[in-house]
């Protein structure tokens, strides 16, 4: 055997090699066998790896949106769109943004709180997570404070209240935007912290606030009950504080005016 057949074969090999693992991947057993492909030329071989390639990134992409959107969120974001610096959160502990947007603490099932006012980013941040969460094959639920009030509200007055709470606490990540917005009433804020309390060391909970949790869970009707749920959120968990921070979406909209009086000013 030449060198060049010796080349051919082993590149043959490879292809078949990443076929067979194309078709088990997609759970195909019956064509994953080697010896299907084996003769086929090099070329053939190749274009059809290729096109197995894009047929299976493009199933992948579909059932990542069908999942994005049953979890709540009807946008992709991902990290390149998140920028910052050592300047652009002044508060937050060194590392800490970058231990959350590798979503390792969802492996390891902590908690993250979001703190900071109105257009810093925090929705972008754990938006960009859940994103990644999905991408892992978590399960995860999207959701504000607000909502998820009203709807322990609504479950309750239907009787299907312990069922919503089965849900909530089953989810991988459970993201709660605003929870400092959100007025709980007794049994509303009781069945919340049934929640955080049956989630706790078991999965991950995600909120943001714009306001001092402290303050939020003082408001709480029950003392006891916002001392516990403050302990649930916690402890053990990545907290990322943006305070200090610029308003984003006011420092792009100034950008964006001053680019309009610039434009203008040519014409």
């Amino acid at each position: 055997m030449t060198l060049k057949q010796e080349n051919t074969t082993q590149n043959s090999a490879a292809v078949i090699e990443g076929i067979t693992q194309q078709f088990l991947a997609m759970n195909l057993p019956h064509l994953a066998e080697a010896s299907l492909y084996l003769g086929t030329p090099i070329s053939i071989l190749e274009n059809f790896h290729q096109a197995l390639n894009e047929q299976r990134s493009g199933d992948e992409k579909k059932r990542f949106n069908n999942r994005m959107r049953y979890a709540g969120i009807y946008g992709e974001r991902t990290s390149d769109t998140f920028k910052w610096d050592e300047n652009t959160y002044p508060l937050a502990e060194p590392g800490v943004i970058e231990s959350s947007l590798s979503i390792e603490f969802v492996s390891q099932r902590k908690n993250l709180i979001v703190t900071g006012p109105p257009g810093v980013g925090k929705s972008l941040l754990v938006i960009i997570i859940a994103c990644k969460a999905l991408w892992a094959k978590f399960s995860v639920k999207y959701k504000t404070a607000h909502d998820i009030a009203i709807e322990l509200k609504e479950a309750r007055a239907g009787n299907s209240l312990a069922g919503y709470i089965k849900k909530l606490k089953a989810y991988d990540v459970l993201v709660i935007e605003d929870v400092a917005y959100a007025t709980f009433e007794k049994r509303a804020a009781q069945a919340l912290f049934s929640i955080i309390d049956k989630r706790y060391g078991r999965k991950t909970t995600i909120i943001t606030s714009n306001r001092n949790i402290n303050d939020w869970a003082a408001s709480l009707p029950d003392k006891s009950m916002s001392t516990a749920v403050l302990g649930r959120f916690y402890e053990n968990a990545l907290r990322v504080n943006m305070n200090g921070a610029q308003d984003m979406r006011l420092k792009h909209a100034k950008s964006f005016s001053e680019n309009t009086a610039k434009d203008d000013e040519v014409v």
